[in-house]
Formats: structure tokens, sequence, C-alpha cells
């Protein structure tokens, strides 16, 4: 009996020993599903979420590397995703002009310039990319959804018909980088990867911020 007993506590030590080579599930995925969750757009949730692989840093063998597949799952049509993400876009953008002081250097103001342009680059670029196809395509797009097209009119609103349609645009863009199609649907999905660096520690693994 003795010797079972030792043995079995040699089984224990090695088996515990070898899980903790590498990052657990308990550990791991809270960690990379909290960035996943923090880093998609409104109208779109996560499943299927799944360890993928891991791998120890070459250059150090108590640093690993976790890494999860899932897919990004359409919960509304693309077109009111893009209009729910272009709302809250242009609510953060019009509270940060809020907050500027008007004064000569007003670091509010310069930071809020530059988004501004940075913004703007990229939406223009986008339209000069598509070329004369780009009307079409935003005249069905918008088609789809009645409340997208209402915004985009700005009737309510005249004064805030450019502003409101750059962040339409930009959340347009970002639903395309996704890989959404433009008549994509509820239920639809994209597959997606996160990953997270750990460090082992005297207290266990730990996620490297």
């Amino acid at each position: 009996m003795k010797k079972i007993s030792v043995a079995a506590v040699l089984f224990a030590g090695f088996v515990l020993a070898a899980c903790d080579d590498k990052p657990s599930d308990s550990v791991a995925e809270p960690v990379v599903r909290k960035w996943a969750e923090e880093n998609k757009a409104n109208g779109l949730e996560i499943a299927n979420f799944e360890r993928a692989n891991g791998q120890v840093d070459p250059d150090s063998a108590n640093r690993y590397k976790v890494t999860y597949s899932y897919n990004l799952k359409l919960t509304k049509p693309v077109a009111e995703a893009v209009l729910e993400n272009a709302k809250l876009n242009h609510k953060e953008k019009s509270a940060s002009a809020k907050r500027e002081t008007g004064q000569l250097f007003d670091a509010t103001a310069l930071q809020n310039n530059v988004n501004s342009l940075q913004q703007s680059m990229i939406v223009n670029q986008w339209i000069a990319n598509q070329g004369d196809g780009f009307k079409a395509r935003r005249d069905a797009f918008l088609s789809t959804c009645t409340s997208c097209a209402t915004w985009w009119n700005s009737e309510d609103a005249p004064e805030e018909s450019q502003n409101r349609r750059i962040a339409f645009l930009t959340a347009w863009i970002e639903m395309e980088e996704y890989g959404f199609k433009d008549k994509a649907t509820v239920g639809d999905s994209v597959p997606r990867f996160a990953w997270a660096f750990f460090s082992k520690t005297e207290k266990g693994w730990q996620a490297l911020n």
C-alpha cells in the first residue's frame, strides 16, 4: 500500500507539472475573451469561442502565447449595425467637442481636429477607391434600411449632415474590414482570432499587459 501511495503522489505531481507548462483555459480564456468583447462593434456577438493553439515564446520558456478562434455574428442586419455604431461614434465626437475650452492651445480641440482630419482622409480614400461605383453601392445600401437613409439625409438636423455621413461611412468601413458584405443579415458571421501573452510567475501564469 505504501508503494502505491508513493506512486500515486509522484503521478499526481507529474500531472500537475505538465498542466503548469502552459496557461489553463480558466486563466487564459477570460483574458482573451475580454479583449475580444471590448474590441467588437455594436450589433455583433461572439460565438464559438475556442482555444486554437498556443506556443512558447522562443526567447523565454516562461512566456506563452495563447490564441483563441471565434466568430463575430450579426445580431441585426448589417446596415442597422452600421447605423447603431455611427450614432454612437457621432455622440462620442459631439461630447468630445463640448469639452473644448476655446483657448488658443486647447489640447482637446487640437486632438479633435487631428482625429477628424484622419477620419475624413480614410473615408475619402475609401470612396475614391470605389470610383464611379460608390454612388450606386451607397444608394443600394441605404435602401435596405429606412432609418439609415433618414439619418443620412439629416432632414431633422441639416447642420449635422456632414458629421453624420462621416460617422456612418466610418462605421460601414469597419463592418467591411470585419468581412461583412453589404447584404449580410442576422446570424451571418465572420471568423476571427484573438490572443494574449502570459508570463509564468511564482503565483502561476499571469497575463502580460
